[in-house]
Formats: C-alpha cells, sequence, structure tokens
C-alpha cells in the first residue's frame, strides 16, 4: 500500500512537473496572442496531467510465462529479509513526506492567521463587502469556502470614487470565476507537492496569472480607464504579509506590477481570437492530459522472464497439494493482475491436468506467496498487467 502511495505520488509529480514547464515556456506568447485568460487558463494543464497520471491504466499485453523454480528454505528467507528491508524503507519515504506536508501545512495555516489578526474587527459595508480596522491591509478578496472582499480603513480617503469602483470590479471579479477557490487547491498542492519546486513556481506564476486575466476583465469592462487603473495599482500595494487563501493586490515583489501596467498598454484581443485561444487551451490541456495517462499506461509487449522477488517453496508446495492427490503429479495455469508491489490479484484458473485432481484450487492457493519486481527488464512498469503461470506439481 505505501509503495503503491509513493509510486503514484512520484509518478503525479514527474508528470506535473513536466506540463508546468511546458505551461511556463508558453504563457507569455499564448497571453500575447490571444489575451491574458487563455494564459492564466494555461495552468490548467498540469493539474489535468497529474490527476491522469493518477488515472487506472489501460489493460496491457500478458507477460510470458514464467518457468516456476522452486527455491530451497534458505534462498526463501534470504527473499524475505529483502522484502522486509523494502517495506521498511517505503514506510520512512511516507513518513518523511507527510511530515513535510504537516510542516508546510502548517506554515500556510500561521501565515493566514497572521494576516487575518493584522485585518483587526471586519465590519460589515455591503453585500460580501468588509471594512478592516487597519488602513494598510487590502483591498483583498479573503478565504476559499466563503471568500469575501476586505478593503482598507481608509479605503473612502484614500481612492476617489472612479478608483473604487475598478477596485471593487478587480475583487468582485475574483469572486465571480472562483479564484479565490483556486487558489486554496493550489495551497493544498504546494503542501502535498512540498518538496518539487516545480510546484511552487507554478503557484507563483499562476497568481501572476491570475491578477493579470483580472486586469485584463476590468479594462475591457472599463475601457477608457487604463490609465485610472495603472494608478490605482501604484497606489493599492498589499503590505508584505503573504495570503495563501485569498486574492490580492499584491506587492511588486510578489507580482510584478511591471508587467501588470506593461499588459494595460496592450491592445486587448478580439473576441474571434480570445475564442481561439479557448479551444487551443482546451486541446492542450486534453491533448497533455492524453499524454500523461499514456505515459503511466504500462508499455506494451511480451518480456522473456518477469523478475521474481519471491516464489513459493517446495514447502508451499507441500502444502498446498491437493488432498487425495498425495504423491501423483499434476499442473495448472493461472492468469494473474500484478498491483503496484508486484502482488498477484484477481487470479483465476486457465487449465489444469487431471480435471478433478483439486490442482487449480493448489495454485491458486500459491498466489500469495508470488512477488513481482515493479519493473520488468525493460524498465517497464508492471502495474496493472496480467502475468500466466503455470506450476507442475511433482512429487
Amino acid at each position: 500500500m505505501l509503495a503503491d502511495l509513493l509510486t503514484a505520488l512520484l509518478r503525479a509529480n514527474l508528470s506535473a512537473g513536466v506540463a508546468i514547464l511546458a505551461a511556463g515556456a508558453l504563457r507569455g506568447p499564448v497571453r500575447r496572442a490571444f489575451g491574458a485568460q487563455a494564459a492564466y487558463a494555461l495552468w490548467l494543464i498540469p493539474a489535468l496531467a497529474a490527476a491522469a497520471a493518477l488515472a487506472p491504466p489501460a489493460a496491457a499485453p500478458s507477460l510470458a510465462d514464467p518457468v516456476l523454480l522452486q527455491t530451497g528454505a534458505a534462498a526463501g528467507r534470504a527473499i524475505r529479509r529483502g522484502l522486509d528491508t523494502q517495506a521498511d524503507l517505503s514506510a520512512l519515504l511516507a513518513a518523511l513526506w507527510l511530515a513535510g506536508a504537516a510542516f508546510a501545512l502548517a506554515v500556510l495555516v500561521r501565515r493566514q492567521v497572521r494576516f487575518l489578526d493584522g485585518l483587526g474587527r471586519l465590519h460589515a459595508v455591503g453585500a460580501g463587502l468588509y471594512r478592516a480596522e487597519r488602513p494598510d491591509v487590502g483591498p483583498a478578496v479573503v478565504g476559499a469556502l466563503r471568500p469575501r472582499i476586505v478593503t482598507p480603513a481608509d479605503f473612502e480617503a484614500r481612492f476617489t470614487p472612479p478608483e473604487r469602483d475598478v477596485i471593487l470590479a478587480h475583487e468582485a471579479r475574483h469572486l465571480a470565476v472562483g479564484d479565490a477557490r483556486i487558489n486554496a487547491l493550489a495551497a493544498a498542492l504546494q503542501c502535498a507537492f512540498w518538496f518539487n519546486p516545480l510546484v511552487h513556481l507554478a503557484t507563483r506564476l499562476m497568481r501572476i496569472d491570475q491578477e493579470l486575466a483580472c486586469d485584463a476583465a476590468v479594462v475591457r469592462r472599463f475601457p477608457g480607464a487604463r490609465r485610472l487603473y495603472a494608478e490605482v495599482l501604484l497606489k493599492a500595494q498589499l503590505a508584505a504579509q503573504p495570503l495563501p487563501l485569498g486574492c490580492h493586490w499584491p506587492a511588486a515583489g510578489q507580482h510584478p506590477l511591471k508587467e501588470r501596467i506593461a499588459m494595460l498598454k496592450s491592445p486587448l484581443p478580439a473576441r474571434g481570437r480570445r475564442l481561439a485561444g479557448a479551444v487551443l487551451v482546451a486541446a492542450l490541456s486534453v491533448g497533455g492530459a492524453c499524454a500523461a495517462w499514456a505515459a503511466a499506461t504500462p508499455a506494451a509487449g511480451l518480456i522473456a522472464a518477469p523478475v521474481w522477488l519471491q516464489r513459493p517453496t517446495g514447502k508451499d508446495i507441500q502444502r498446498v497439494w491437493p488432498k487425495g492427490a498425495e504423491g501423483q503429479p499434476g499442473r495448472a495455469t493461472m492468469t494473474c493482475r500484478v498491483d503496484g508491489e508486484g502482488r498477484l490479484a484477481r487470479c483465476k484458473v486457465v487449465s489444469q491436468f487431471p480435471e478433478a485432481g483439486g490442482f487449480g484450487q493448489a495454485v491458486l492457493d500459491l498466489a500469495p506467496w508470488f512477488r513481482m519486481a515493479d519493473r520488468d527488464p525493460d524498465g517497464a512498469s508492471v502495474q496493472g498487467r496480467e502475468v500466466r503461470i503455470p506450476v507442475r506439481f511433482s512429487p
């Protein structure tokens, strides 16, 4: 079970890592050609690739028939000691991952609590709109399950009515498209994949593209307020407190203002080009997910000899010998699926001789004593594939 979990985690990280590099390389050209919303949507690709890598693989061709060799008791004990060592290593790695995820979650919660404490008492001033006690916090969308807009105490004094309109339109846009919940999901993935620097980089770039997409939506709504909007960006600087769960007008160190103001100077793409960008991103997302799923599917083709880590000993075979057939030879063949730990599952008898000798049930009883390496000699994964095992019962 632990080995399956670690294998799935590694597979998801590898798929997400490749997709993150692709999205990071495409975000600039896509933004220039199709708009900021299309660039923001590119970050669906890593999420879908990671999910696809965890999906059940397609059925693969059966492995070649292995020749069953009876092993002595001493060899059996050596194999079991090796398996115990592997289990200990899997448990250690799983404990390390859980400890890192718990620490990352504790840091995230601490940052969120510090930010919320810095707001002071909130005063409701409208539907979903709150005023903080301090003048140096916000405007921001705070929270994930029930996000709300929070403005600073000096909101009316610091900003003119037109400036307040674009600020509130910006935050309302975040609420409308669910950006706060997207950021919460990204924070959760950072905790789960705390060891992968590409996931942290992707979260930072995604939040930049999120703000750019929101900026573009507001400018489209207020086409004559580009200069005003740029001035508001310069005035509405958040203190250097991180906000993991929410959306905010961030400090220049976290979301470059230069990039946002440069976008305001560029013409917005026409509706047709935005639709083309949406189709392109959808195609890339589906293609990336399919590629990740295909990469996680076991490679086709038979192998000459499965790599067995454990097989039944002569004593194990003697233990399951059919009653009433003691001293009589027989044979049976079963097919089984291989799970993530190399164990056999869903075994079924395909042939036995003699037909009424009970050797079919005997070979099924031997299934728990088999264990295969997670890779074949060609390096392809055996998880989810079938193996055909003939067993000869010879007195």
